[in-house]
């Protein structure tokens, strides 16, 4: 799904919105998945609590500060 970037209708507009769409689970033990604009997004926490499948959570924070 592409959604078309948002354009105010008035040109005296200076502000525009944007909505996104995200579906989550919650998986076994730490484990997390979401799905947003067609893609997945799974994370994981390190042992004893996790599995370590995934990026932790705050890896995928600290890396959208970065992008």
């Amino acid at each position: 799904m592409t959604t078309p970037p948002s354009q105010p209708q008035d040109p005296d507009i200076r502000s525009v919105s944007n909505i996104m769409e995200v579906d989550a689970w919650t998986g076994d033990r730490m484990k997390k998945q979401s799905e947003v604009r067609g893609f997945t997004i799974m994370c994981d926490e390190r042992e004893p609590n996790g599995d370590n499948t995934a990026p932790p959570p705050l890896a995928y924070f600290a890396s959208s500060i970065l992008f």
